[in-house]
């Protein structure tokens, strides 16, 4: 299993996205619960929108 370049992007820009427009962090697109590419997404998604909006 390996990520594309444009699945990295989109998941960082996604959340990035998210994370400036005060989404709520269970707005992730990717199902942790699923397949390892799904999981590894999430992850991915989940520390970006963090970088970007830290707790408060």
């Amino acid at each position: 299993m390996s990520l594309t370049d444009l699945d990295r992007r989109t998941a960082i820009t996604t959340a990035r996205w998210a994370a400036q427009q005060s989404r709520p962090i269970t707005e992730c697109p990717y199902d942790p619960a699923g397949d390892a590419r799904a999981r590894a997404l999430a992850l991915l998604w989940v520390r970006t929108y963090r970088r970007y909006r830290p707790p408060a």
